[in-house]
């Protein structure tokens, strides 16, 4: 009995140092994929004769391909985790400070800018000016505003009718379907007193959680968006 119980206690152990070495393997690889993730961009980034569009382009196969390999690895180890009861790893989808939404991240400025720098700017970062076709992102969206952006606030979004009058499109030129106007300003009124212009540019008021179209040079908050990255170990 007593010889029973100590193999017993030797195959035990022996599984147990199996789960420990394959996770620092993999914690390994995890390591060496970031590694790689920022030496390749910085060692590839400028190629001879390259536009910004052809090197921005690369980059994004790049981080494509090191999310695949990170989704791989969150694999491995989420299935070593449930033999070994590890503790499990998890990665948010969305950057840091930004609002996660039906598998969209949404983030709202602290500065100010007119409405084509706020589209501008959201380009820089990756993203682009927010584009609301549901409900739900509206509604999550006014209530963020609200809550950060106090009683009279207001947030540039991406729709404007600025190529043609009353065709209001998004900034990915797909048109207007569901409408989340501030009816009891009777909105959009394309109110000349903004400049000969009119107003082409929409934003979401805080106070009301609606749209109003106003001025496009007019300086106001944006909120910007991009997709989700679905990297997260379970």
């Amino acid at each position: 009995m007593e010889n029973y119980q100590r193999s017993q206690g030797v195959k035990k152990w022996a599984g147990l140092l199996t789960c420990q070495t394959i996770f620092l393997v993999l914690i390994g690889l995890v390591s060496i994929s970031t590694n790689q993730a920022v030496a390749e961009p910085l060692s590839n980034a400028t190629q001879p004769g390259e536009t910004p569009e052809e090197e921005l382009a690369s980059l994004k196969l790049k981080l494509s391909s090191v999310l695949r390999r990170y989704s791989r690895l969150c694999n491995d180890y989420a299935s070593l985790a449930h033999n070994c009861s590890a503790t499990v790893l998890n990665f948010t989808e969305c950057p840091e400070g930004w609002l996660h939404v039906d598998e969209k991240c949404y983030y709202f400025s602290n500065d100010t800018m007119d409405w084509p720098s706020s589209r501008d700017s959201c380009t820089s970062m990756g993203s682009h000016l927010t584009i609301l076709h549901s409900t739900k992102q509206h509604e999550a969206l006014g209530k963020e505003v609200s809550r950060i952006g106090g009683f009279n606030s207001y947030f540039w979004i991406g729709l404007s009718d600025r190529a043609i009058e009353g065709d209001w499109r998004w900034v990915d030129n797909t048109t207007l379907t569901n409408k989340f106007w501030n009816h009891w300003s009777s909105e959009p009124d394309n109110n000349l007193s903004g400049g000969v212009e009119g107003e082409d540019c929409v934003v979401l008021e805080s106070n009301t959680q609606t749209w109003s179209d106003v001025p496009c040079d007019f300086s106001y908050h944006r909120i910007c968006q991009m997709d989700a990255t679905p990297i997260t170990c379970h």
